[in-house]
């Protein structure tokens, strides 16, 4: 968090106390100078510098409420910029080698043999197209054809069918949203430059938190109504401009791809358990497909989230990096987004609360099809994926 963004922040809110209670003093001023007027009227007295006062008081009063209104206009995107504070359960540390394992799961594969990156088993089966994709997108973009393509849609549907299995409502939202809406998820101000941006200040999701979090933007629920719990697949569309120096090659880290999204909105009481539950439901997916995943729970440093006030990541297992690499991102961002998109519900006494809102993904299906590729290869070449999985590959639904 920027010390000198508070120290902004702090600076205009002073401001704009000192404006507000400037104002309050002269209104007070101005309603003693009109009961005086009457007083001098009912006594036959002149009124003439009464009325002088009263008139300068209230171009003074315009002044103040100038001032409280430039106060505001600089102070609101200064506390947009803030990011969420973090849960007392998030470990201090200054990188990601201070990261918590909480749990590990499956097996890592031992090959007798050097086992390929999924670029290299994708392309060299003819499941994936780089060239052809920066043909038609440009760098980054990436072209899924013949049996590729077929087990990208499978898995995301299988996906998707495993969300609403366990009680999430399917929802299928525009992949363009207006600012507001991406202020209200915490994608504005401060991811911008990894937005695509379209004409009218509209801008491509770079995930389907954005829409499911803004569902029910300035709504008042009530209190029974919750948890909602919403699901989608989306295109998802990202610049990642500042993603320099990190894993960039294959299906890593493009600028489109697809991703099973969970949204929650709770009671704040059960927001600690709801995101168990989040990452119970995107675990689900790797243990059914029976991928070696570990779940991690972020350190300060490396919670870059800015909605987040804590966040566990799954990583899978990549054998040609010999690495786990994320794969889903569980948060509880508390009330930070629904006070910014003011989602708020009513309990039994009438009172209105702000809700809790928890997002994961359920999950990254490019990903997903890549480390499928990569640990369940052949030594030939061929991708051999154990028949007893959720979903056929290359066999008619």
């Amino acid at each position: 968090m920027s010390h000198e963004l508070i120290q902004e922040l702090v600076q205009w809110e002073e401001k704009r106390v000192q404006a507000k209670k400037t104002m309050e003093a002269l209104v007070h001023e101005k309603k003693v100078q009109s009961d005086l007027i009457g007083i001098s009227i009912r006594e036959g007295k002149p009124v003439e510098a009464l009325k002088k006062t009263i008139q300068s008081l209230t171009e003074r009063i315009k002044t103040a409420e100038e001032e409280i209104n430039h106060c505001e206009e600089a102070i609101q995107p200064l506390w947009m910029g803030l990011p969420n504070l973090l849960d007392e359960h998030v470990p201090i540390g200054y990188s990601e080698s201070d990261n918590v394992v909480v749990k590990q799961w499956g097996e890592i594969p031992a090959f007798p043999f050097p086992p390929k990156s999924h670029w290299e088993l994708g392309t060299a089966l003819g499941w994936i197209d780089f060239d052809r994709g920066a043909k038609l997108g440009g760098s980054k973009f990436v072209l899924l054809q013949g049996a590729g393509a077929e087990l990208s849609r499978k898995l995301g549907a299988f996906m998707l069918e495993n969300a609403v299995r366990r009680g999430y409502c399917e929802i299928n939202p525009p992949v363009i949203g207006k600012e507001a809406i991406f202020l209200g998820s915490g994608q504005l101000p401060k991811f911008e430059e990894d937005l695509y941006q379209l004409p009218e200040r509209q801008f491509l999701i770079p995930t389907g938190e954005v829409p499911l979090v803004n569902l029910y933007r300035e709504e008042i629920l009530n209190e029974n109504a919750l948890p909602v719990k919403l699901t989608c697949i989306t295109p998802c569309f990202r610049r990642e401009a500042g993603a320099a120096g990190k894993e960039t090659r294959g299906l890593i880290r493009v600028h489109q791809f697809e991703k099973v999204e969970l949204v929650q909105l709770t009671l704040p009481e059960s927001s600690s358990t709801a995101l168990q539950e989040i990452i119970g439901d995107a675990e689900s997916v790797l243990q059914q497909l029976r991928l070696p995943y570990r779940v991690v729970l972020l350190c300060s440093e490396d919670l870059t989230g800015f909605s987040s006030s804590i966040t566990y990541d799954l990583e899978v297992w990549f054998p040609s990096m010999q690495r786990y690499v994320e794969i889903s991102s569980c948060s509880n961002c508390k009330d930070f987004q629904a006070r910014r998109a003011s989602i708020r519900y009513r309990n039994q006494k009438g009172q209105m609360n702000f809700a809790h809102t928890l997002n994961g993904s359920g999950v990254a299906v490019g990903r997903c099809m890549a480390s499928l590729m990569e640990n369940y290869q052949q030594a030939d070449g061929t991708i051999q994926l154990p028949e007893d999985l959720p979903f056929s590959l290359m066999k008619k639904d």
